[in-house]
């Protein structure tokens, strides 16, 4: 039987903290990719000490939408569709590459690669 390796994917602090690193796909999933309102983002070594990423992200996103109203209601009501499109946006490369819990999933992804290759 061959053998099967495995690479944990660990966030510290919910993956909801990695997705509020890149503000350029957060205005483009809220759909306001032109928007200047100050989002007050994270710096990347510290958004996983962030007490409730979650919570924290959807008001990144319901501030970059620039809507109010019954609008910003129905906006905040499709916080998942909005979490799954930030997900398939992550720049593997970008500000995210500072965070440590990522460093340790690259290496820990590199090294299964490594030994399933070898």
């Amino acid at each position: 039987m061959p053998s099967v390796s495995f690479v944990g994917v660990i966030p510290i602090r919910m993956t909801e903290a990695w997705l509020m690193l890149d503000e350029q796909n957060l205005r483009v999933v809220a759909g306001n990719p032109n928007g200047r309102t100050d989002l007050g983002l994270p710096k990347p070594k510290a958004v996983e000490s962030i007490p409730d990423p979650k919570a924290a992200l959807a008001e990144k996103l319901a501030l970059a939408s620039g809507l109010s109203g019954r609008k910003l209601d129905k906006f905040k009501k499709r916080f998942p569709e909005h979490r799954r499109q930030l997900l398939d946006r992550i720049n593997p490369l970008g500000p995210i590459c500072e965070v440590s819990s990522w460093k340790d999933f690259n290496e820990d992804l590199l090294s299964g690669l490594r030994k399933v290759s070898s």
